[in-house]
């Protein structure tokens, strides 16, 4: 872009940033070339250090010590949107993977479980006053990271629970990075009500019609709970045929799992599900069931319908209020 362009644009637009103009005929070349070397230097370095044994929970840290201050002292390549720290981990984890090689960490201990470890081996009194101590210094990370181990082995600790969120809240204030911000001030707002918010619908209807059935069975096959299929015995095969589309679509239930593919022609399956697409995203978008389609002749099914039901009872249903951080005890 710089080469081809760069001389000759007038203005340049570009996500997460204001317009660059090239009013003085230098501007645009000059911010390619800082955003060029910017994620260069990011992606170079990264593999630089993780060849010299810099393992990816301590990159982060190792990155940030190397920034070119021309970056740091410009606005359009700071830390405003992103963090040098969380794409140099994930540089370095697409490469090489998660995994720091100490053979410690090769199968961890469960977070609650590790977290009790630390706590019954320095007691909780200790550990919680080493936390005000590091508060009241300002070393706001420090007493998260004891503070944390506390809560998390006791959930019921509220004079804890509050000086985690203040913790979080200290070091949400102190962050340049928009995504570290929210993350501390929203731990710190659910450690405090035990309010975990709903998330905005993006499924519209426009979106469910116009997603390819390949996606929604990959969903399906996500949602299905493994071990409760197990349980139920499923092992059978299965194809949904779109006659409106003229599509077909094969899968199998197996070992717990379903597995499924479009096909050119229509395969001879256990169960056999006849539904138009149009209809299928009227009962993914609640508008109806697939049981009052097949009462009014709409869609039809033959074959093996008692595993196709039994595989419906299997499937799970996600909600956003899954805990993240140690929420309260229910009193």
């Amino acid at each position: 872009m710089k080469m081809r362009f760069a001389d000759e644009a007038e203005v340049l637009h570009q996500a997460h940033s204001a317009p660059v103009w090239n009013d003085n005929g230098t501007e645009i070349s000059e911010y390619l070339t800082l955003q060029r070397d910017n994620y260069g230097f990011l992606h170079n370095q990264t593999m630089r250090l993780a060849n010299q044994g810099v393992t990816v929970n301590d990159m982060g840290r190792e990155i940030e010590k190397i920034i070119p201050e021309v970056q740091q002292q410009t606005w359009y390549s700071r830390g405003y949107h992103g963090s040098y720290s969380h794409n140099a981990r994930a540089i370095m984890n697409l490469y090489l993977g998660y995994l720091d090689l100490n053979p410690t960490t090769i199968n961890p201990l469960q977070t609650i479980d590790k977290s009790c470890v630390y706590v019954e081996a320095a007691g909780a009194e200790a550990l919680t006053q080493a936390g005000k101590a590091h508060f009241e210094a300002g070393r706001y990370q420090e007493a998260s990271q004891l503070l944390n181990d506390v809560l998390q082995c006791d959930h019921s600790n509220e004079s804890v629970r509050e000086l985690l969120a203040d913790t979080w809240e200290q070091q949400g204030y102190q962050s340049e990075t928009m995504a570290w911000r929210n993350s501390y001030l929203q731990g710190a707002y659910e450690l405090r009500t035990g309010i975990i918010g709903e998330t905005i619908k993006m499924a519209s209807v426009d979106i469910i019609a116009n997603t390819p059935t390949t996606g929604f069975l990959d969903f399906l096959s996500v949602s299905l709970n493994g071990p409760k299929a197990i349980e139920l015995g499923l092992d059978f095969s299965l194809t949904i045929v779109h006659p409106d589309m003229n599509e077909s679509f094969y899968g199998e239930v197996s070992n717990g799992n379903l597995t499924a593919i479009q096909t050119n022609t229509i395969e001879n399956a256990d169960t056999t599900l006849y539904l138009h697409k149009a209809d299928m995203t009227r009962v993914i978008s609640g508008e109806t069931t697939l049981q009052a389609l097949f009462e009014s002749g709409q869609a039809g099914i033959k074959g093996d319908v008692e595993s196709f039901h039994k595989m419906a009872t299997a499937i799970d249903k996600f909600t956003p209020d899954f805990h993240i951080v140690p929420m309260p005890v229910a009193k």
